[in-house]
């Protein structure tokens, strides 16, 4: 995306970046579930997207080598980060340090989120090898998703969480 030459001090571009929402592209796993990746950056640049869910969304129990922070815009998650459980909405911001093991869901009938990767690179990848996955396959083969993941540095642990709050 961006030439050596464009790189100033760690790792971030020097040039001007705007990205318009019809730009920015977007990949699902499930019906109700969209992350569009904002700026999805080089290896070694962060990473910034919007995700959005329904009541039940979330991934399952991964880890991987890089850093997230995500903020919440509205609605509710229970979020799972190594051995702490907290419940975070609307203007709570939660970050997940690299190599913790974590993983949310959506409690609430709808949520949106704006989060960052650091260093980026990585996530968009995962997003275009193993969502079409769940998008083609009522039942995907978790063997194969679980390989094609380690392939993009994400360890897959466990099974998503369930919603219990209503």
């Amino acid at each position: 995306m961006n030439e050596a030459a464009n790189v100033g001090a760690h790792g971030l571009p020097r040039d001007v970046i705007v990205q318009r929402p019809a730009d920015a592209t977007a990949r699902s796993m499930s019906p109700t579930e969209q992350m569009r990746f904002l700026f999805s950056g080089d290896v070694g640049q962060p990473e910034f997207f919007e995700e959005r869910g329904a009541r039940g969304d979330g991934p399952p129990l991964h880890r991987h080598p890089w850093a997230t922070g995500e903020y919440v815009l509205e609605g509710r998650l229970r979020v799972v980060i190594d051995d702490e459980e907290l419940e975070v909405g609307a203007g709570d911001f939660f970050y997940t340090p690299p190599n913790a093991r974590h993983t949310f869901v959506v409690e609430s009938e709808q949520a949106r989120v704006i989060g960052f990767n650091h260093p980026g690179g990585h996530f968009e990848n995962l997003y275009d090898t193993v969502a079409p996955m769940f998008l083609e396959e009522d039942d995907p083969d978790m063997a194969e998703v679980v390989a094609r993941a380690a392939a993009c540095n994400v360890e897959i642990l466990g099974p998503p969480l369930s919603a219990t709050r209503s």
